[in-house]
């Protein structure tokens, strides 16, 4: 039998490890769905866009404090799709976007645990259950009184410690290699979308 063109065979291990970096229950999820479905944080995407757009074989993939969370948590298709929810760190600091103790939807996300297998991903470090004292500049992305929750309940705290549900992708995943990343500017590196993109089209 011949050997594969190394092009094939680089592209084969390359799949494969961005298929390893999934939790393992969406790995599962992702071998099974008809569409993977990523979800912007984009104001112009309203309910009942994705009331027309989902289908009962879909994966979604949700990003930091994403946007309708009531909606993917109680609507009678949404709730039911399986959801891998994607937390990134906030710069050099313990914090994540979309979790204690920033802006965050921890009520959405336990509900969502009820209905459908759930994933989540962090970005580049697992989650420290963190104070806003552990924030080395405050001043970048202050927190407000309004929108702060310090704890996370103790379901989702065993979700997040779960390797069947929970990993950590770091931003230079092989499938970005090639993503220019300047160590002088603050977050220079592929963004949430762009990294899931390509770790999921591989």
């Amino acid at each position: 039998m011949p050997d594969q063109p190394l092009s094939n065979t680089s592209s084969s291990h390359l799949a494969a490890e961005a298929f390893a970096a999934l939790p393992p229950i969406m790995q599962a999820r992702l071998i099974q769905s008809q569409r993977v479905i990523l979800i912007a944080n984009n104001p112009s995407i309203d309910t009942a866009i994705l009331k027309t757009l989902l289908q009962p074989t879909d994966m979604l993939v949700l990003f930091n404090d994403f946007i309708h969370a009531d909606f993917f948590a109680h609507h009678p298709l949404a709730k039911y799709l399986p959801k891998l929810l994607f937390f990134r760190q906030i710069g050099d600091s313990k914090l994540h976007f979309g979790l204690p103790p920033r802006s965050n939807n921890v009520t959405a996300i336990l509900d969502m645990t009820k209905q459908a297998p759930l994933g989540i991903l962090f970005g580049n470090a697992a989650y420290q259950f963190p104070m806003p004292c552990d924030d080395p500049n405050p001043a970048d992305d202050s927190i407000t009184a309004a929108n702060r929750v310090l704890e996370i309940p103790e379901p989702l705290e065993k979700l997040i410690h779960s390797d069947k549900h929970c990993a950590v992708l770091s931003e230079q995943h092989k499938v970005v290699a090639d993503y220019p990343i300047f160590t002088d500017i603050h977050s220079s590196a592929p963004t949430s979308g762009f990294l899931l993109g390509a770790v999921l089209d591989n």
